[in-house]
């Protein structure tokens, strides 16, 4: 569907609020909270799609909202929506997709945000006051003048808020090992989590040395995805001769990279499929948003994918 935008708001100095509505005032669906929507959008004359969490009311109506941290560092995306994106643009947008939602089995809820990564547990936490379920959020932000949607987050239920600010005078970090170990034997208790990779690998890591199912710990990522079943991977690259040992925490095509091969690669997210290769042998664990399944009988995206412990994964670089 085809988005305009009606706003932009500065949330602080490197997060901007992005208000969208539909092209004909018709009202837009409601969505299952934690959804994000894909958009899309020409990035140096080339046609790209990022992933946003929906930040607005689940309900729906008359405008989505996204909000979109500038990243320097990233692909783009964040920097074009910040410094080129006007009021009025259409963007291309998928309808809102739901692979963070609230589980439907949970008593209590352990949500765990850092930076912008607070923004898909908006909508969750807007759905569990509705419904008077139990949940705690822990939100860490560099500092109070980094923190958004305060006035969300600190008014309402603010005794099940706790902030930490890890770059002030009043330094706290989120002891993510005695959080989950807390709440490791309650069976009701599924815990969410958004924000750097880092910060992921924490809670997964936490979550896994205390017995936590893994099917209570939940994930936001738009791109590399891991699961507490993960092992290192032993990878054989036939072409290139070469061999590398690929420890949890670290893409395989990252690791290709750093052995001195060379493989194409783009969106590094398993959507563009520039680094689609070959397998010969191995036990792969497809993770790419591209490929069919009779395509994944031999090939194979290093950016997002894994592989089983059990043997070498050998791939045709």
């Amino acid at each position: 569907m085809q988005l305009r935008v009606s706003q932009i708001s500065a949330l602080t100095t490197s997060v901007h609020l992005i208000r969208l509505e539909s092209t004909d005032g018709q009202l837009l669906p409601a969505f299952e909270p934690g959804s994000h929507l894909a958009l899309g959008f020409d990035l140096e004359n080339e046609p790209v799609q990022r992933k946003y969490s929906l930040v607005s009311d689940p309900q729906g109506g008359l405008y989505y909202e996204i909000a979109v941290k500038k990243n320097p560092n990233g692909r783009g995306g964040s920097k074009f929506l910040h410094e080129r994106l006007a009021v009025g643009a259409l963007l291309e947008a998928s309808s809102p997709i739901s692979e963070f939602s609230i589980a439907p089995d949970g008593q209590h809820y352990v949500l765990i945000a850092g930076g912008i990564g607070i923004t898909p547990m908006l909508s969750i936490i807007s759905r569990l006051r509705q419904t008077g379920t139990s949940f705690e959020l822990h939100y860490s932000s560099k500092s109070r003048a980094e923190m958004v949607f305060q006035e969300v987050l600190l008014g309402e239920d603010c005794d099940r808020v706790t902030v930490y600010f890890t770059e002030s005078d009043t330094f706290r970090r989120i002891d993510i090992n005695q959080l989950l170990k807390t709440h490791a034997h309650e069976a009701d208790t599924h815990f969410y989590v958004c924000g750097p990779s880092s910060l992921i690998d924490r809670v997964r890591l936490a979550a896994g040395a205390h017995g936590v199912q893994a099917k209570r710990v939940h994930f936001e990522s738009f791109g590399p995805a891991w699961s507490m079943t993960d092992g290192p991977v032993k990878l054989a690259l036939s072409e290139s001769n070469i061999e590398v040992d690929v420890p949890v925490g670290t893409t395989l095509l990252d690791a290709m990279e750093a052995a001195g091969a060379w493989i194409a690669s783009d969106c590094r997210r398993g959507e563009c499929g520039a680094c689609i290769t070959t397998y010969t042998d191995g036990t792969p664990i497809h993770r790419d948003n591209c490929l069919t399944e009779e395509q994944r009988a031999h090939s194979f995206c290093p950016c997002v994918s894994w592989a089983s412990s059990a043997g070498t994964l050998t791939l045709q670089v």
